[in-house]
């Protein structure tokens, strides 16, 4: 088995530790910073600011992902959805 140098590996063990330590931070930033954006576009949908693919466009996420930030928010949409049609079967063909 190896023996460790008990200098070395403290060293080691304060730099991964400081290290995440950062990461954390960095982390913890970019989670703000995602909800700051995502309540932004949910408002900016509610009030109607802008339409939601320049939205999209604008914040860089996949126009879907705005969707459904929107819904899952209660945004109610511009246009409500299409009612879907029944498809009529074809009859037999005739012999």
């Amino acid at each position: 088995m190896t023996a460790y140098d008990q200098d070395t590996q403290d060293k080691a063990l304060a730099e991964v530790e400081r290290l995440r330590a950062h990461f954390d931070e960095i982390d913890q930033s970019l989670e703000k910073a995602r909800e700051a954006l995502q309540e932004a576009i949910v408002r900016h949908l509610r009030e109607r600011n802008a339409p939601p693919g320049r939205i999209a466009t604008a914040s860089k996420y996949d126009r879907n992902h705005v969707g459904r930030l929107a819904r899952a928010a209660g945004v109610q949409p511009l246009r409500e959805p299409k009612p879907k049609t029944r498809r009529r079967k074809t009859p037999p063909a005739a012999e």
